[in-house]
């Protein structure tokens, strides 16, 4: 299979475009789906594809780090993206309770302290047991 690429979704389509023979179509995006590996229908390349639906270019990024919320618990979560404004992490589904919107939290990545720094995060949407965070100014 090719390697993995990151496309941009508008309203629920995106720009597909083929790394080997450079073919190119627009395909569509059900709301719900974040991967999906799409084969070239001119030369049969496969592509898994990462869905970006944000206005600003966010990257993947796989990897447990622990979550510390302001009352003191710490959760492990996998992360899923990092933009310049945010987190998007899944956690597992017994912690669902223990996260709300609007709640500060702060991470610890063992493998790569400067990857989310030390700074503090607010939760801005938590869907089953996807999360999304903003970086707070300041």
């Amino acid at each position: 299979m090719g390697k993995t690429k990151t496309f941009r979704v508008e309203n629920g389509r995106m720009f597909f475009k083929c790394d080997l023979c450079q073919n190119k179509r627009m395909v569509a995006v059900g709301p719900g789906v974040r991967t999906r590996v799409l084969r070239c229908i001119k030369c049969g390349e496969s592509t898994r594809c990462v869905f970006n639906r944000r206005m600003t270019q966010r990257e993947s990024q796989t990897g447990s780090v622990f979550l510390q919320t302001s009352d003191g618990s710490e959760l492990t979560v996998d992360l899923y993206d990092i933009s310049l404004k945010g987190v998007g992490f899944d956690l597992s589904s017994r912690d669902t309770n223990k996260i709300t919107v609007g709640r500060d939290v702060q991470f610890k990545c063992t493998w790569n302290p400067r990857l989310l720094g030390s700074g503090r995060y607010i939760v801005r949407s938590v869907k089953d047991q996807r999360v999304g965070v903003e970086r707070r100014a300041g």
